[in-house]
């Protein structure tokens, strides 16, 4: 069972707005309180079923053939950057506001995932 958390996530800093664990038809997602921009509930909810798990699957499937497999995806939307984080079961997204570095947020939550898959 996994220990990584939600909170664990948003005590990364208050430039994390969001912050949702998929594991196939499963979606468990958290939103920080009071959001200018916020995206809807009914469209996160998607983009965690639907979208970052194809987005992982396709740049998997590059990365494993000559690229030393995939570490993380970095979505650059309008109002904000989206982080997906393969994991061993699905994947964690961790929405980042701009001026904030995804790349950083990326590798931290990397790290916590592989320091909590060893547990």
């Amino acid at each position: 069972m996994s220990q990584l958390t939600h909170e664990a996530i948003f005590a990364l800093g208050p430039h994390i707005r969001y912050v949702a664990f998929g594991e196939g038809q499963h979606v468990d997602m958290r939103q920080r309180e009071g959001l200018d921009d916020a995206s809807e509930a009914s469209s996160d909810f998607f983009e965690e079923l639907l979208v970052n798990p194809t987005l992982l699957t396709l740049a998997r499937q590059r990365g494993e053939l000559d690229c030393g497999g995939l570490r993380f995806v970095v979505v650059g939307y309008g109002n904000f950057n989206q982080v997906v984080v393969p994991t061993p079961r699905g994947h964690v997204s961790v929405c980042v506001a701009l001026g904030a570095d995804p790349v950083d947020v990326a590798h931290r939550v990397a790290e916590m995932e592989r320091a909590d898959a060893a547990r």
